[in-house]
């Protein structure tokens, strides 16, 4: 494990585990992820029988489907893979491309810093943030004034809709089901707050190569307990394959690295 001191939040990474972030606590002691059983996971297991908890990385895509000639296993190829340490940095694998994430102090909180590149052909890359939040019941969703619709991507068809304090809150979502909403893609959006009942904060910023944003409302229907997920992202939906058939997601080219940033606050 590698452990990352910031300005009042620390954070504990295991590098086995897709350099999975296991921990997330703040200066008062509050454990913002959802904490893992100790259990093993077979090699080829899917997602959602794994720890379903800490913060993942998805990459290139967030549910399976075939890009770039090959398939795309669910929520990636990063999650279960051992990732290298290099310094500050761990660094990862996937099909085609590398991966490097580092974690830093910057004024409040953390900085995660990400660089991506492919080592062959050019291809489609849907990169997208999975922190398993834990949501008390009376948390809910801030987002900045100027967000007024987001979409139902979990109906089929897609449906857009007003954001309204009624989709921002798990208590909406019932016991066992789970809520997946994007914010209209074509906003300008590059920060999101998470607001528990007792007041304390928790606000991602993030660079203006993560264009997306997906909320991920989980009431357990996967997880232990109920969780929101916060997914600023490089494509737009789930599908990689989806979004680059609709001109939504960003390409990565050898010798011309992608990179972005992600800040962590608390209050």
């Amino acid at each position: 494990m590698i452990a990352v001191q910031g300005d009042g939040l620390r954070a504990v990474v295991d590098p086995r585990r897709g350099a999975k972030i296991v921990s997330l606590v703040d200066s008062r002691g509050i454990e913002w992820l959802s904490q893992r059983a100790e259990a093993a996971v077979a090699p080829g297991s899917a997602f959602v029988e794994s720890e379903m908890a800490g913060w993942d990385e998805c990459a290139p895509s967030i549910i399976s489907c075939t890009s770039a000639g090959r398939t795309v296993p669910d929520h990636g190829d990063l999650w279960d893979t051992v990732f290298e340490i290099s310094g500050s940095a761990v660094i990862g694998h996937g099909g085609g491309y590398t991966f490097q994430r580092s974690i830093s102090e910057v004024a409040g909180g953390l900085r995660l810093g990400y660089r991506a590149e492919a080592t062959g052909e050019e291809l489609p890359f849907l990169w997208a943030a999975h922190p398993q939040f834990v949501a008390p019941r009376g948390t809910r969703v801030v987002l900045p004034e100027q967000v007024t619709r987001v979409v139902d991507v979990m109906a089929d068809p897609i449906v857009p809709m007003p954001w309204a304090v009624e989709l921002s809150t798990i208590d909406t979502v019932p016991l066992g089901a789970g809520r997946k909403v994007y914010v209209d893609p074509d906003s300008d959006i590059t920060a999101a707050t998470l607001l528990r009942p007792e007041g304390a904060r928790l606000e991602l910023t993030w660079s203006s190569e993560c264009q997306y944003l997906g909320l991920w409302f989980d009431n357990s229907q996967y997880s232990r307990e109920p969780v929101i997920a916060l997914e600023p992202a490089t494509g737009y939906f789930d599908s990689v394959e989806r979004a680059a058939d609709a001109g939504r997601v960003s390409i990565l080219e050898p010798g011309r690295p992608l990179e972005w940033w992600i800040e962590v606050r608390c209050s």
